[in-house]
C-alpha cells in the first residue's frame, strides 16, 4: 500500500467531523426537551377517554398500493311498466235497498150489488114480472078487452118492458138483458101481427139478437156510468141495425119476398145502406191515421 493511502485512510475529513458535531449538538437538545416534558404511561390513560388516549387497536392503514379495486357490477335497475295515464273513475251507481212500504189497509168495497136487488136476483125479478102480467091479465078481464086479435103481443111486451125497469132499478144485467131480448121480440111481433108481414121475419131476427142484447146493456150502463158497458151496447145495437138494413136491402129492394110496398123507405133503403157503410170505412180510416200518428 502506498504512503498516500494510507494517509488518506488515516485522517477524517474536515467535513465529516463537522457534520457529527452538529448532530450531537441537536441530540442533546433534543434530550433536554424530552428531560423537561412530563410522561404519561398508557396504564395512566386506561381511564380516560378516547379521544385522549393513543390509537393502540387500531389497524395500520393499508398500503394504497396493495389496495385491489374490485369491479362495480351495477345492479339492472328493472325497468318500470310505462305508465297509462289515468282512466276517468266512474262512480258506480250505489243500489239503494228497496224502502217496503207498510202494508196499507185493505180497501172496503162498497155491499155488492146483488144483495140489493129486490127480491133476492133473478128469482125476485121474475116474481115481479108474474105480479105485473098477472094484474094485466085481471084488468083485461075486468073491463072486458079483447085483444085476442091484436092485443095479444102485450102480453110479450110488458113482460119484457118490466124486466128493463127492475134491471134499472138496481137488478143489473141478469134482468136488463132478458129485458131488452123479451121487449124486441114483443114489437116485432106486434108489427107482424098487426100488418101481416111475417115474411120480414128472415131480416127482423136481428133486431131481437144483437139489437135486444145491446139495449139491455146500454139501459144497465147508463144506470152504473159503465162507459165500457155503454160503448160495448152502443156497438151491439149497431151490428144488429146494420144487419137489419143489410136483409132489408137484400130481401125486400131486390128480392121482395113480402110483396109489399115500403113507399120512400124502401126506395131509400139501398143508398142509405151505401151511404152508412162508407160513413162507417171512413171512420175506421180516420180512427187507424191517429193512432199512427200517435
Amino acid at each position: 500500500m502506498s504512503k498516500r493511502k494510507r494517509a488518506s485512510l488515516g485522517k477524517t475529513p474536515a467535513g465529516a467531523d463537522q457534520k457529527s458535531g452538529d448532530e450531537a449538538a441537536t441530540s442533546g437538545a433534543d434530550m433536554a426537551a424530552k428531560d423537561d416534558m412530563a410522561h404519561v404511561s398508557p396504564d395512566l390513560l386506561a381511564g380516560s377517554p378516547d379521544i385522549f388516549a393513543p390509537k393502540w387497536n387500531e389497524p395500520p392503514a393499508a398500503d394504497p398500493s396493495e389496495v385491489v379495486s374490485e369491479p362495480v357490477v351495477s345492479e339492472a335497475v328493472p325497468e318500470t311498466a310505462t305508465e297509462k295515464p289515468s282512466e276517468p273513475v266512474v262512480a258506480e251507481p250505489v243500489e239503494s235497498s228497496p224502502i217496503f212500504a207498510p202494508a196499507a189497509a185493505p180497501p172496503v168495497y162498497p155491499k155488492a150489488q146483488a144483495e140489493r136487488r129486490p127480491g133476492g136476483g133473478s128469482s125476485g125479478a121474475l116474481g115481479i114480472v108474474l105480479v105485473v102480467v098477472g094484474l094485466f091479465a085481471l084488468g083485461v078481464v075486468l073491463f072486458g078487452i079483447d085483444l085476442t086479435q091484436y092485443g095479444w103481443p102485450l102480453f110479450v111486451i110488458i113482460p119484457g118492458l118490466t124486466l128493463l125497469v127492475v134491471g134499472f132499478v138496481g137488478g143489473g144485467q141478469g134482468a136488463s138483458i132478458p129485458g131488452g131480448i123479451v121487449t124486441m121480440l114483443g114489437l116485432l111481433l106486434a108489427y107482424s101481427n098487426s100488418t101481416g108481414d111475417w115474411p120480414s121475419w128472415a131480416f127482423a131476427w136481428s133486431l131481437v139478437v144483437p139489437f135486444g142484447v145491446g139495449l139491455g146493456i146500454y139501459l144497465q150502463a147508463l144506470r152504473d156510468r159503465d162507459l165500457v158497458a155503454l160503448k160495448r151496447g152502443r156497438t151491439l145495437m149497431f151490428v144488429g141495425a146494420l144487419i137489419f138494413m143489410i136483409g132489408f136491402v137484400l130481401f125486400e129492394s131486390i128480392l121482395g119476398i113480402s110483396d109489399m110496398d115500403y113507399g120512400v123507405f124502401g126506395k131509400a133503403a139501398l143508398p142509405g145502406l151505401l151511404v152508412v157503410i162508407g160513413i162507417i170505412l171512413l171512420v175506421r180510416s180516420v180512427q187507424r191515421s191517429r193512432r199512427a200518428n200517435i
